[in-house]
């Protein structure tokens, strides 16, 4: 569509444009019931320059949110992980990832405040990371799905809970381990939660 439609074409500050909408479309309308169409709506580009910039929805939710990369990405490492189990190499994948961002605009620090400071961009996240995450990940035979829904729960609380404790409160060791040393300590809780022994609600 030509710019004299109203239609903004692909300049440098294209991109920027884009993002700026993205956010607030996924901050109204959550991760779920957002969408490529709406949010160049929002930006007035045509759709196709938002396929030119982003590689789909979560390429541009990463980009909205100044995430420092897909969770979908500890996923994949961890399957190709030399750890000694599933559990540490999530937490060495996710600590990781999480130490290269120190510093800069995409911190753990900045991703919590913006979660923080409204509960819907906190909703959009749980969404983003249920359908990069969770919906790709494979589950326990026979067991209910309320007890899927609970290791997944607890998966989360103690990934957020270690980078909460070594990026906001610093507290050592924690704080001050490398994310191998931690990954060995608190894998074998992490493997129990995925598929061990624990009390259904």
């Amino acid at each position: 569509m030509s710019a004299a439609l109203g239609r903004r074409p692909g300049h440098a500050d294209t991109r920027g444009a884009i993002v700026d909408a993205a956010k607030r479309i996924f901050a109204g309308k959550g991760y779920d019931g957002a969408s490529l169409r709406a949010i160049a709506r929002e930006a007035g580009v045509d759709p196709a320059l938002v396929h030119h910039y982003f590689d789909g929805k979560a390429s541009l939710f990463v980009a909205a949110m100044a995430l420092p990369f897909d969770p979908r990405h500890v996923q994949e490492q961890t399957s190709s992980s030399s750890s000694p189990s599933v559990g540490a190499g999530i937490i060495l994948g996710f600590l990781t990832m999480w130490d290269q961002a120190e510093g800069t605009g995409s911190s753990f620090a900045a991703c919590v405040a913006a979660m923080a400071a409204a509960t819907n961009v906190a909703d959009a996240m749980r969404e983003f990371v249920a359908e990069r995450v969770w919906d790709n990940s494979p589950t326990n035979p026979g067991e209910s799905a309320a007890l899927t829904r609970q290791r997944r729960a607890l998966v989360s609380s103690q990934l957020m809970g270690l980078a909460f404790t070594r990026y906001i409160l610093r507290v050592p060791p924690v704080s001050t381990a490398t994310p191998r040393q931690i990954a060995r300590w608190a894998g074998p809780t992490l493997d129990r939660y995925i598929s061990g022994s624990i009390d259904e609600v």
